[in-house]
């Protein structure tokens, strides 16, 4: 009995010595890059953006909200109308990014194209939409999938 105890033991200890470090992908290109790795200083530079714009998306996403009447934004009583909020994000989503200085060109023409594919998606497919726990729709959420959707699918299409 004693001789299996060591190995759990020798196990346990090696375990606990043996944790991971924290060290998010951030600090790692850092570090390569001051070790003199210029690849690791291009994406550690476009890391930092990216999560500027990032956190930018997340803080608009809910203040848009606060001055758009969602209740004319919704289909019936619990099912949005993400078709008509698709136009309104995306409009919102480019005059903010214009504001922080990256200018880029919406497809005003294949807005109503997306918006319809992307309430379909949900709405009419999934037959579910991001939700808050009393059902009403989590708009800050929907915001930041509308965003996405465009990027992701809308741009990607001939």
């Amino acid at each position: 009995m004693f001789i299996t105890k060591i190995p759990v033991i020798a196990t346990l200890f090696l375990v606990a010595a043996g944790q991971p470090q924290n060290v998010t992908v951030e600090d790692f290109l850092r570090k390569e890059c001051n070790e003199g790795k210029q690849e690791s200083c291009v994406r550690a530079e476009r890391l930092s953006s990216d999560l500027i714009v990032q956190k930018r998306l997340e803080n608009r996403s809910v203040e848009f909200w606060q001055d758009v009447n969602t209740q004319e934004l919704m289909l019936d009583k619990k099912k949005p109308d993400l078709a008509a909020a698709y136009p309104l994000v995306m409009h919102d989503y480019f005059k903010m990014e214009a504001a922080a200085g990256d200018v880029q060109t919406l497809k005003e023409d294949r807005l109503p194209q997306c918006a319809r594919h992307y309430h379909n998606h949900w709405v009419n497919k999934k037959m579910w939409w991001p939700a808050n726990d009393d059902g009403s729709p989590d708009w800050p959420s929907i915001y930041t999938f509308i965003v996405d959707h465009y990027y992701g699918f809308c741009l990607k299409q001939p």
